[in-house]
């Protein structure tokens, strides 16, 4: 019996994501169907595998094949052990600040109707703290950056997380040590842009369509959207490390999901509000369309050098 319960939920014996195909095809991106096909045949020995032979007992044991898809839990779930490993082997052993930038919910659903505009938006939270190090302190910072689309309910909430160094280099190559973000200044520059970028991005009919959401995203929120950067205390490489797999993680880890009946998902999720963790009941054509949204587009790259000494993006994507 299949043992992962995502596994389960689309492909049981019940045909649920067949059934889901059928009804929401005209909705369906390509690259939706194209990941959930790799995930759907991940470890399938049919689909090719390694033989390992041992030279002493002559023991054989056949190997399947991962996907390596956007959408496989297993497969991401080793790749961001990895990452996290590899980030903490590359990167400066200087503080960080974990750098998050957010926007108003109402411009949630802009978001998900336009994903063309994604990558733009993470750009956007780069520059601002590129800019601010580089204006003000003269220094170019070391930033990785990631795009996250899933909310703890798997909601879809556009955020960019940033890992930034405290400090940077200078035209001559000496590293400057900086400790602050004046991130209640930046406030109003990232709604600025964000704002702007909406209205650069959309044309003359789609722009009077989110109007009343644009104007309502900036009379609520006098100080700008909201951007954290708490100090990090404690051993840099552990912090490193943390962060990196908090950056990199899926939409919905497996261990997140605690009952599967067949009509019926369980799902845990921390409430930021009440810090309690909690459980919410979708159907399973709702926890279908809950994950495949945060498949990212073929087109846009989750991870590239972009500025100074390391910069990524994170591109996790109501058309499904």
């Amino acid at each position: 019996m299949e043992t992962n319960l995502l596994k389960q939920i689309f492909f049981d014996k019940q045909g649920h994501w067949d059934a889901f195909v059928e009804k929401y095809k005209a909705q369906l991106r390509p690259n939706v169907i194209k990941e959930v096909h790799k995930f759907r045949g991940c470890g399938d020995p049919r689909n090719g595998f390694k033989i390992l032979v041992c030279e002493g007992c002559h023991d054989i044991r056949r190997i399947p094949y991962r996907c390596k898809g956007r959408f496989c839990t297993t497969c991401s779930c080793g790749e961001t052990e990895e990452w996290s490993r590899l980030l903490v082997e590359d990167v400066f052993a200087v503080n960080h600040r974990h750098v998050v930038f957010t926007i108003d919910e109402g411009l949630w659903e802009v978001f998900l109707l336009h994903r063309k505009m994604l990558k733009g938006f993470m750009d956007e939270a780069v520059r601002i703290i590129k800019e601010h190090f580089e204006k003000k302190h003269k220094i170019t910072p070391g930033i990785i950056a990631g795009l996250h689309t899933f909310g703890s309910r798997l909601n879809f909430n556009p955020h960019v997380h940033m890992l930034v160094t405290m400090g940077g280099m200078k035209a001559n190559g000496e590293w400057k040590t900086y400790d602050y973000i004046p991130f209640e200044m930046l406030r109003k520059q990232w709604q600025t842009v964000v704002l702007k970028l909406i209205r650069v991005s959309l044309n003359e009919e789609e722009k009077k369509q989110v109007q009343p959401r644009l104007q309502k995203a900036y009379s609520a929120n006098g100080e700008g959207f909201y951007v954290h950067a708490p100090k990090q205390r404690g051993n840099v490489k552990q912090q490193l490390g943390y962060i990196g797999r908090y950056m990199k993680r899926p939409a919905l880890a497996l261990r997140r999901i605690k009952a599967y009946d067949g009509e019926y998902m369980v799902f845990s999720y921390h409430d930021k509000t009440s810090g309690e963790e909690k459980t919410e009941k979708v159907t399973v054509e709702e926890s279908i369309a809950l994950a495949i949204r945060h498949i990212p587009d073929e087109n846009l790259k989750r991870f590239g050098i972009t500025v100074s000494i390391h910069v990524g993006s994170k591109i996790c994507a109501k058309k499904w």
